[in-house]
């Protein structure tokens, strides 16, 4: 296996062949899965969409026979105002009862208020008197009908018509000896309250609701295995159901779909009802209770099985495909690829080119190309570096020999002679002990960088011989960050920038001259500042020195500051080096720019 794996790594055409297979292998998978779970969602729609009419014509239905009834019972009451007469006396005979009986059954039959949805019609009064329009003969004998609930509940409001939706109640006021179905078995009313012209509430009507003919209204869907269609009251209680099963009890709701329920007048959404995903759909009646429909989802997802399979099936035609295909275009890539690397391989120092060789594909011809463009500059890189060492090298040289040059070294031998004629040992000594120090420090590793404290050491000897020449005509003020310090610099650089100042910057007999030289640390670069308050230059004359630091051919005149400019530039890039500002009888500037070096792998430590 590891050998397999290895194989596979570093062989391009077998890791071509397996990354295609693998891209279309995920492609296909991600795509049949796609197209499964959008069938699945598709039909999940369709059927939602589906429950959605049905309950619309159940709702429709149901609404049509409850505002029939209710339209009938209004127009009952209100038109026979008797019964609120009859029902106001506390004291009716059984001649009174018997007649009012009569009366009210003739005129309900003859209004066409039964129908196969209303089961019986109640009147009922405050006084005690009970009107059974049905003419039953099973009521329980003094049933205590005022004293219920329902029957309190359809009194509570006035107005002659407000229809209440009384809720599921049982029917325990017929003899289960008689009528054993139907005795003690849940039904629920649509009551209208009566009023005397008194405007009091003295009884109320009801209408009792055949709930298995309501049920019938309650069209069935295609999913008639599983699926249902209920009618719940306010307290989620099934009050008719499709199949008239589970007809007064609760379904089990989870808290999800209570929420929903409560919150909204209809929607659609998936739950689970007994540890089994429904698609439900919803829907709020004019009783204001719910239709309530809800379809396994596993049924709804046997009708996706055939799409599956189909794709299960194209999906292996498809993978046979795509192993023959990536084959072949697996040779295709790998055999121009493979030329292209042998000819690299044969690039040596002696033969710095490609062969002119057609690799079939435009990218690789245009690596081929790229690649011989590359040598090409490789080539001349070397040798632009092989001559940029040689001009570098030849600026150290003749820096070297700049330092310390024939006339500075002749001024301070006579200042030396001087000092000795007129017998001041000590001033000559101290002459002495700077003067050696300097070329010690100047000749000793020349190559190698030193501390800034070092080279401020010895610029402090150099100028100390200036200050003495010039017998106290010229003064010098250092402004170094304490941080500088530790840093290191490439030895003799200052020097150049200091001999500019004292021979172009002051006139022959300096007098209260000042030399400034400072140092900070700015954006990881070290920046010296060499300045003086001397005669300065005019804009020609600036220009022509700028101009000058650029050029590389080696001369006597003026090396010094385009020598520091060039060692700069050669060593660390182009965003270093030397910038220079003056202005007539302003002075002059000169800004030398180095990167902050903290750790050198000098091999030996300069002296001062």
């Amino acid at each position: 296996m590891k050998n397999v794996f290895t194989y596979l790594r570093k062989n391009l055409s077998a890791r071509i062949l397996m990354l295609y297979l693998t891209f279309n292998t995920i492609l296909m998978t991600v795509l049949g899965g796609s197209i499964t779970l959008y069938s699945r969602l598709t039909i999940e729609q369709e059927v939602a969409h589906y429950m959605e009419k049905i309950l619309e014509q159940a709702s429709l239905s149901l609404n049509t026979n409850i505002n029939d009834i209710t339209t009938r019972i209004i127009s009952f009451i209100t038109y026979n105002k008797e019964i609120g007469t009859a029902l106001s006396n506390p004291s009716m005979t059984i001649n009174k009862q018997l007649e009012l009986d009569r009366l009210l059954r003739a005129k309900l039959k003859s209004s066409n208020m039964f129908n196969n949805i209303v089961q019986d019609v109640f009147i009922i009064g405050e006084n005690g008197y009970v009107c059974n329009i049905s003419d039953r003969t099973d009521l329980i004998k003094d049933y205590p009908f005022t004293a219920q609930e329902w029957y309190r509940q359809a009194v509570s409001v006035t107005g002659n018509s407000h229809i209440q939706t009384i809720g599921l109640y049982p029917q325990d006021y017929y003899n289960p000896r008689i009528t054993p179905n139907t005795a003690n078995s849940d039904t629920f009313s649509i009551a209208l309250s009566i009023t005397n012209s008194k405007r009091n509430v003295v009884g109320a009507a009801f209408c009792t609701i055949n709930i298995k003919e309501l049920g019938k209204t309650l069209m069935s869907s295609n999913y008639e295995k599983s699926g249902k269609i209920a009618l719940l009251d306010e307290e989620n209680r099934i009050v008719s159901q499709t199949d008239n099963s589970g007809i007064g009890s609760l379904l089990p709701f989870s808290d999800n779909t209570l929420r929903i329920l409560e919150s909204s007048e209809m929607g659609s959404f998936k739950d689970y009802i007994d540890d089994e995903m429904y698609l439900i759909n919803f829907q709020t009646t004019s009783l204001g209770w719910k239709l309530f429909s809800y379809v396994p989802l596993e049924e709804i997802q046997y009708h996706t099985q055939p799409i599956s399979q189909l794709f299960s099936f194209a999906l292996v035609i498809c993978l046979l495909v795509n192993v023959i295909i990536s084959i072949g275009l697996s040779r295709s890539i790998h055999k121009p690829i493979k030329l292209l690397t042998d000819n690299v391989n044969h690039v040596d120092s002696e033969h710095m080119r490609l062969e002119g060789t057609d690799y079939t594909y435009s990218e690789l011809n245009h690596i081929a190309e790229k690649f011989d463009e590359l040598l090409v500059r490789l080539e001349l890189l070397i040798e632009h570096d092989y001559k940029s060492q040689i001009m570098i090298n030849k600026f150290r040289l003749y820096s070297l020999r700049s330092q310390i040059n024939p006339h500075f070294l002749m001024n301070t031998l006579q200042l030396l002679q001087t000092e000795i004629v007129y017998g001041n040992i000590e001033v000559s000594n101290s002459i002495v002990v700077s003067l050696s120090r300097m070329l010690r420090y100047t000749l000793y590793n020349y190559e190698k960088e030193v501390l800034v404290t070092e080279e401020l050491n010895y610029i402090r000897e150099y100028l100390s011989l200036f200050i003495r020449k010039f017998n106290g005509g010229l003064s010098v003020r250092y402004e170094i960050e304490d941080e500088i310090k530790r840093y290191y610099m490439p030895k003799l650089l200052l020097q150049p920038l200091i001999e500019n100042c004292i021979e172009h910057g002051f006139s022959n007999n300096p007098s209260d001259n000042l030399i400034t030289i400072a140092a900070k640390c700015m954006e990881e670069k070290v920046i010296f500042v060499v300045a003086d308050d001397g005669v300065g230059m005019n804009a020609e004359q600036l220009s022509s020195l700028i101009a000058n630091l650029s050029k590389t051919n080696i001369d006597d005149a003026d090396i010094g500051i385009r020598n520091i400019h060039q060692r700069i530039r050669g060593s660390y890039g182009e965003n270093y080096g030397i910038k220079i500002e003056s202005q007539v009888g302003k002075g002059c500037r000169i800004f030398l720019t180095i990167p902050v070096i903290e750790e050198v792998n000098n091999n030996e430590t300069a002296h001062s």
